[in-house]
């Protein structure tokens, strides 16, 4: 299957529960993971990718989440704190204040699977993460992987 790269406007919201799932220190990725509960109406597994990770200050979990740029002010607060050249980087706020926590990376990713939480991630292939139950296939990978517009200069 083809993966399509869906670019889309920020915020975005997601009404379920998410919590930090791993951050890869050699690849600079925070991943950011929210299981199925079909009992909620979840019926896939939702994944959000921060890549080139510089800075960060989350939460273990999110009842829901809401990812937005950084307001003009809230990023020259982040420069301030987080020192040295940010290149392409973007300041990412999750929830509406920065007390919710922040990401600063080169972009952010997300999508939803079929996948259980128990396999490996199906946005960060590369890094195999540990699987419960290793002799079951893995799903197909989502036909959609969703990513903000490019910063606007």
């Amino acid at each position: 299957m083809t993966r399509q790269i869906s670019l889309v406007e920020l915020p975005v919201t997601f009404a379920r529960p998410l919590r930090l799932f791993t951050y890869i220190i050699g690849h600079s990725q925070l991943l950011l993971r929210g299981q199925q509960d079909t009992e909620q109406g979840h019926s896939t597994t939702l994944e959000v990718l921060f890549k080139n990770v510089s800075a960060l200050s989350v939460r273990d979990h999110y009842p829901s989440l809401t990812i937005r740029e950084a307001s003009g002010e809230e990023e020259e607060e982040l420069r301030g704190a987080v020192p040295g050249p940010w290149y392409d980087a973007r300041a990412f706020v999750l929830g509406e204040k920065l007390l919710g926590g922040f990401v600063v990376a080169g972009n952010v990713y997300w999508g939803e699977s079929s996948a259980p939480e128990t396999y490996s991630s199906f946005l960060v292939p590369e890094y195999d993460l540990p699987r419960f139950n290793p002799d079951e296939p893995l799903p197909s990978e989502p036909r959609a992987i969703n990513t903000p517009f490019p910063r606007r200069r």
